[in-house]
């Protein structure tokens, strides 16, 4: 067996890696515009956020213009017939209103009294509910 040498094509022979870096390398460009459809969304994100806030601004403002604490002092409360009225406080219950109201009474005739006069469900009272009160 003999050897053989085969001719190579030098012109396919891959030159170092440095070299051929080198020329590939060509200067990134940047762009510098932003698309419009990304520009669209942050207008409607702005917009979106600026109509939330002012809904709660105007939610809360309104809350503020709600009554002031009610008071629930017979002598600030109307009357009318032979009724007085009275606004509920936070934390009251019948059984405080009763003690206030008629000290020399049983509280309970008193209780069943008011949850027959101001048709009661049951004994839960919600702060500014209007309560009419018998004038004994």
């Amino acid at each position: 067996m003999t050897a053989q040498i085969i001719d190579f094509p030098m012109d396919r022979v891959r030159k170092p890696a440095t070299q051929r870096a080198m020329r590939s390398r060509q200067p990134y460009q940047v762009q510098t515009g932003v698309r419009t459809s990304v520009k669209i969304a942050r207008v409607v994100l702005f917009i979106s956020l600026v109509s939330g806030i002012l809904a709660l601004l105007l939610l809360n403002s309104s809350a503020g213009l709600s009554p002031a604490q009610a008071n629930s002092e017979t002598s600030k409360s109307a009357t009318q017939g032979n009724f007085a009225y009275i606004t509920v406080m936070s934390g009251e219950t019948l059984w405080t209103i009763a003690q206030r109201y008629a000290p020399n009474q049983d509280p309970r005739d008193y209780i069943a009294n008011l949850v027959a006069l101001n048709n009661l469900n049951d004994s839960v009272l919600t702060p500014g509910m209007q309560l009419a009160l018998p004038l004994n």
